[in-house]
């Protein structure tokens, strides 16, 4: 691989939202995460952890709790309403309101056909949960202040809540309260405040207040078991192991501790004993999830933790947006960068032609002119952006939000930058998925109607889009999709749904003359997919790491794909970031570039050492195994990582002899967070 020039951008700086609550469906593997900006992002935990698809935010809403039954995610607020998904479209199924005003919590029985919430005004609100809506059933006495959390027993017939200084214990079948029994205060004149509970196997009630304790309950007798003061400040989060003989919980004190459960020879009894603990943020803690012995945390800094102990392991997934967070506009020599509800175009700057610097292994340029700001586009009420596109000329920019796409001619006259709305009203909303050509002559969206996936074709005009046709992808069972690309010559169209499914649309005469087959369905779902110029090779990542390679003319895998199944390095098959952009290196075909979050990969189909047990890297132009940084590239190792960025949200070809990469900063992150829980070391 020759040497490159590398536009290193650090001026993008999305603002992190935290997470407020989340949610765990261990049978179809997806996380559900809510952020303060009320969007919901749905993960998939299959293989790599992964952003499947994100719920728009709505900023009238509000989401203070989540909740699968089933497949079906629902949610409930300070609007006061239970709203159910649609997970096709991405957007409200339906919504029922509750009696006593804002919603702060709810909970699902064992049954899955029993929903309890909980409001502001002290109200529990129960509803039966049928195949296509949820039906108003009753509303229990009402109790002085605020319902903060509830759970379910295991049996189903008595619901646990949480307030101010009170645990009640509710039967489900008369809706009246059993037990009312009152937490400590450590000061008279301050209330405590039970932020969370949880149920154990044997239906032990455990909170955490606002106190710091975790304590432990018998709804039975409605007296307390146990009580540890495990943090300094509020526990805000607590869950259980699988097995229920483990319980973890943290807060504004975002030090993670286990209490585990262990039987007394002496007495028979079981006891909760304190265990291991671990600092996996700075900031507070405000949702846990264990699943399949890994324990997801997340909180206001936003980031999504991963960590097992024992084997001690921690991953962090930063607050970014999905993928791509950029586009390049290779004929203006401009970059398109999204923020959650604006976008922002620049100019890049060019190199001078003196001699560069070089600082470590790195050649150093000074820029002839500095990257230029020409456009900050702002949505109509705050509202998020769900996809947009720009084309290589920089002169069509489009965007669409939850209830409208808008449709913009800018241009550059004289120094002055001048933005029009386009002659084009699209009449369209909530458009999933959106791009143009790599000839500039075609723009394609795809929307999701719930039962079909509608693509339609537009072709670029000087100053309009021309509707050409559009088709439906349902008759290849192709539905939500979740990445598409165009192959370089803006014949074919690659789509991939969330349901692994991969289909190959030929355009290049237009929808009369349109021909599509799907690829062979594999058991994950891609992160990643790419078509080389020349060959018209399709190279896919898939969340397990397995890479393909499949000829579109010749409509069959390749030779190198067929070799490498078996050969791909551990490491690489160890690697705990999605595969999220492939590009190729335009002087070489053979060269396949891939990044993740943190790191670029290159990999040589020429070599031979494709079944190197080892990833190597390279230092200052020699091989090393624990080196971080580029300086060359040596032909006889098939693949190599470079690993020289913190958060890495795109990287592309701004033309054949320059690279764009565009990095976060996690520093610019942190520094926009509000301050941490101070604390006294020893020593400090």
């Amino acid at each position: 691989m020759a040497s490159y020039h590398i536009h290193n951008i650090r001026f993008y700086n999305p603002e992190p939202k935290s997470v407020t609550c989340m949610s765990h469906e261990p049978s179809t593997k997806k996380l559900a995460l809510a952020r303060n900006d009320n969007s919901i992002e749905i993960w998939n935990l299959t293989n790599v952890p992964f952003i499947e698809c994100i719920i728009a935010g709505c900023p009238q809403n509000s989401i203070e709790s989540l909740l699968w039954i089933g497949s079906r995610l629902f949610s409930t607020g300070l609007h006061g309403a239970v709203i159910e998904y649609d997970l096709k479209t991405l957007g409200i199924k339906h919504e029922v309101m509750v009696i006593g005003g804002s919603a702060w919590c709810m909970d699902v029985n064992y049954e899955k056909n029993r929903l309890a919430v909980g409001t502001e005004d002290g109200y529990i609100n129960t509803f039966t949960v049928h195949e296509d809506k949820l039906i108003y059933e009753r509303i229990f006495d009402k109790q002085k202040g605020r319902i903060l959390c509830i759970k379910w027993d295991n049996t189903g017939e008595m619901i646990y809540t949480g307030s101010t200084d009170t645990i009640r214990v509710w039967s489900a079948v008369s809706g009246h309260a059993i037990h009312k029994m009152t937490t400590f205060r450590s000061k008279i004149k301050k209330e405590t405040i039970v932020w969370c509970l949880a149920v154990t196997d044997d239906n032990v009630i455990v909170s955490g207040d606002s106190q710091g304790f975790l304590c432990f309950w018998d709804p039975n007798m409605g007296v307390l078991i146990e009580s540890h003061e495990s943090h300094t400040a509020d526990i805000l989060a607590v869950t259980l192991s699988h097995d229920k003989n483990t319980v973890y919980c943290t807060g504004v004190d975002p030090v993670v501790r286990t209490f585990s459960k262990v039987m007394l020879k002496s007495s028979g009894k079981s006891q909760w004993v304190k265990g291991i603990e671990r600092r996996l943020h700075v900031h507070d803690v405000r949702a846990l999830v264990e699943y399949n012995g890994k324990l997801y945390s997340a909180g206001v800094d936003g980031y999504l933790a991963v960590s097992s102990y024992p084997p001690k392991n921690l991953v962090k997934y930063p607050p970014l947006l999905q993928p791509p967070c950029a586009t390049v506009c290779r004929k203006s020599r401009c970059i398109l960068l999204r923020y959650t509800n604006y976008l922002e175009l620049w100019r890049l700057g060019s190199a001078t032609k003196d001699t560069p610097k070089l600082v470590g292994p790195v050649m150093l340029h000074q820029l002839e002119d500095e990257p230029i700001k020409l456009l900050r586009l702002e949505t109509k009420d705050d509202e998020s952006i769900i996809s947009c596109a720009i084309n290589k000329d920089s002169k069509t920019i489009v965007y669409s939000t939850d209830t409208y796409v808008r449709v913009f001619n800018f241009d550059v006259m004289e120094g002055d930058a001048q933005l029009s709305r386009n002659d084009t009203d699209l009449m369209m909303k909530r458009v999933q998925k959106m791009l143009f050509s790599p000839n500039g002559k075609l723009f394609v969206t795809i929307n999701n109607d719930g039962n079909e996936n509608t693509v339609t074709l537009f072709k670029v005009e000087k100053k309009s889009l021309r509707y050409i046709g559009s088709f439906q992808t349902t008759k290849e069972s192709i539905l939500n999709v979740g990445l598409v690309c165009f192959s370089p010559d803006s014949k074919y169209l690659v789509c991939a749904d969330r349901q692994n499914r991969i289909a190959i649309y030929f355009i290049g005469e237009g929808v009369e003359s349109l021909k599509v087959w799907q690829l062979p369905k594999y058991g994950c779902p891609p992160t990643a997919m790419a078509v080389q110029k020349e060959t018209l090779n399709l190279v896919i990542v898939y969340s397990d790491h397995k890479i393909v390679e499949y000829n579109i003319p010749n409509r069959q895998y390749t030779q190198f794909s067929n070799y490498l199944q078996s050969r791909l390095p551990k490491q690489w098959l160890a690697r705990q970031f999605p595969i999220t952009n492939i590009i190729f290196d335009p002087h070489n075909e053979n060269i396949i570039i891939m990044q993740d979050d943190s790191s670029v990969y290159v990999i040589n189909k020429n070599s031979e050492s494709v079944k190197e047990a080892k990833i190597m890297k390279v230092e200052n132009g020699e091989c090393t195994e624990d080196s971080n940084s580029l300086s060359s590239w040596q032909a006889q190792h098939a693949f190599r990582v470079v690993k020289k960025y913190k958060h890495l949200v795109y990287l592309n070809w701004l033309n054949d002899k320059e690279l764009v990469a565009v990095e976060v900063n996690p520093i610019s992150l942190s520094e926009k967070l509000p301050p941490t829980l101070k604390q006294k070391f020893f020593g400090m």
